[in-house]
Formats: C-alpha cells, structure tokens, sequence
C-alpha cells in the first residue's frame, strides 16, 4: 500500500535517488518498481533485533550520506536507525514515543479511519513537500492522480511460477484458483478452514478443470494440507513452498484469488487479479483490496471493526459468513471471464 507515495516521490522528486530498506521477505514487491533505485535489506533487524544488528544497519545507512528519511513504519525502531545513522532530515508520524528523534514529526490525521491507508503515507509525502517549499499548502489534486497501486512481478518470479505451474502439470487451459487461509495479523481475520474446503470442493465440481492453489507461509503448510487434503487432487498445496517472488508470479496467473485480508491480498489487488476478500475484525474502508475487480465480502456488527487479533467473544464476523455466500460471488467473477 506504500507504492503510490513511492511513486509520487519519483513525481516530485525526478532527480531524486530513492532507495527503499525494506525486510528480505518484501524486497519483490519493489525490486521492479521504476521510482526505486536501489532495493536494502535490512536483514534481521527489527523489534527483536539486538542494538548491536541496529548499529551495523545504521553505520551501512550513514555511509551512504542519504539526506531524508521518509518512515513508512511507525515504530520507534524505524525513527531510531535513521537517528543513529545520522540522516539530517527524517520525516515520519508522531506515534511511538519517537516525536523527539524526527526532524519533521506528522501528527496522524484525523480522518485516518475513515480513508484508505494509501492516503496516510501519501500524507507523508505531502509533508515532505511543505518541508522543502515551505508552505502549508497540500497537493489533493497530485495525490488523486498518485493513488493507483504499482506492482511488476521479477524476472525470477515469472520464471519460478512457470516451472511451479509445468511440474504440477498445468497448462494455460487450466482454471486457477487461488486460496489464502491465512493472515499474519491473527486468527480474528482468518475465514474457518472447513469453509474453505467447502469451497474448493463447490468449484472443482463446477469446473472440471479447476484447480485449487493454497498458499501461505511455512507456518501455514498445515492449514493449507487440511484445505487440500479433502478437496482431492486438484487442491494445491504451496504453502512455505514458495518465495514471495514465485508467489507473485503464481497469483499474477490466477484467474480468481478468494483470501482474508492479508498482504497477498494487496498483491492480487496490485496485479490486477479478480478478488473475493472476506473480512472480519478489519475495516476494509482502511484496508481493502485497492482495485475496481475485487468484492468484499463482510457482515456488519455492532462491534465490527473492533480491529482486534483475537475474537474475545462469538466470532459472529466471519462465522456469519457462510459458504453459498462466498461461492456465490465466485461464480459471479469467474462467469465474468
């Protein structure tokens, strides 16, 4: 959701050289991106990380003599490493305790709950305009133009999802449908897995040659078999099997992706990619799949967004939602091709 104000950065600042640091895992998503200049990975350094692994990112980072940094994150671990790597210019959100230790502190706006989360990080590099022309004026009709997702799949990625698609034997007559059981924010946001099998085994009998790819981290390679066992052999299992690369090379093939809110979500959202997003404790007004070809599939409660990871009472969110709801409106976007 970051790659609109990328983008908007390269528009405001053609000259400029951008580099992203960025954690291995997501170092795909920008690797293509023609805003980005160079793609750093910051390794094992975050929350748990050790100060000494935050003092050797941040003497890599000093070396390279940047003149702003622009925190997407707001942790305080973010704001301290460009601190300590002795950025002169560090433009972030207030939040974390970390106000002192920015340059340009951005109070969080008001509206943020009521707005895509796009807008808050093209809000940052509004902020970085003021910064530089000194005025309080914003750009509304250049974050207009700046909110459309960018997302290109790497050369390894293409070629990766190619071969993951010839050994399992599926050509480009074949159906694909993409699953995404899980979601690293908690169970809150997880669709039963039970429902899931219902629903890979409805579309398999509706289309004789579909096929069902699961896919989630090395963590979910469980969940995922418990989907594709039942469904037979047309369920795929490719949890923990790929990289975020292939991943991205895999879902751009897809013709329908059904997932929690998630970032792979985002990605089909990205890629241009039919959607069916089923959401609980989230608020897809904030978080939604950012594309003209998804649906949104979400029962409001009177508690609904509660934003929590776990659900403290019924899980009425998600458990309300039930299968011939989901099938429903996956009939309705596979019918549409």
């Amino acid at each position: 959701m970051t790659t609109p104000a990328v983008m908007a950065l390269r528009k405001n600042y053609p000259k400029a050289h951008i580099s992203i640091l960025a954690r291995p895992w997501v170092e795909p998503v920008f690797s293509g991106n023609p805003a980005v200049d160079e793609v750093i990975s910051c390794g094992s350094t975050g929350r748990n990380s050790t100060i000494l692994e935050k003092l050797i990112l941040a003497k890599s980072l000093r070396n390279k003599k940047f003149d702003l940094a622009l925190l997407f994150p707001n942790s305080f671990e973010s704001a301290l490493i460009t601190w300590l790597a002795r950025i002169p210019r560090r433009v972030g959100y207030a939040t974390d305790a970390r106000r002192l230790i920015l340059t340009l502190p951005v109070s969080v706006p008001e509206d943020r709950r009521s707005k895509h989360e796009i807008f808050y990080y093209l809000n940052l590099v509004d902020h970085m305009g003021r910064l530089h022309s000194n005025t309080h004026s914003t750009n509304e009709a250049g974050r207009k133009e700046q909110t459309g997702l960018f997302l290109k799949v790497p050369a390894q990625g293409e070629s990766g999802a190619r071969q993951i698609l010839a050994q399992m034997g599926l050509d480009q007559g074949s159906l694909l449908v993409g699953f995404n059981p899980g979601a690293a924010y908690g169970p809150a946001k997880c669709w039963p897995v039970e429902r899931f099998v219902s629903l890979g085994k409805a579309l398999v009998e509706h289309f004789k040659d579909c096929h069902i790819l699961v896919f989630g981290t090395n963590k979910e390679e469980s969940v995922a078999e418990d989907i594709c066992g039942p469904i037979g052999e047309r369920g795929r299992n490719l949890a923990g099997k790929t990289s975020l690369a292939e991943a991205m090379g895999l879902i751009s093939n897809l013709d329908l992706l059904v997932t929690n809110d998630s970032g792979l979500m985002h990605i089909g959202a990205a890629l241009g990619v039919s959607l069916v997003a089923i959401f609980g404790s989230t608020n897809p007004v904030t978080t939604g799949p950012w594309s003209a070809d998804s649906v949104i599939i979400r029962h409001e409660l009177p508690c609904s967004p509660c934003l929590k990871r776990s659900c403290p009472t019924d899980f009425k969110c998600l458990l309300g939602i039930e299968v011939e709801e989901v099938l429903q409106e996956c009939l309705r976007q596979l019918n549409r091709k």
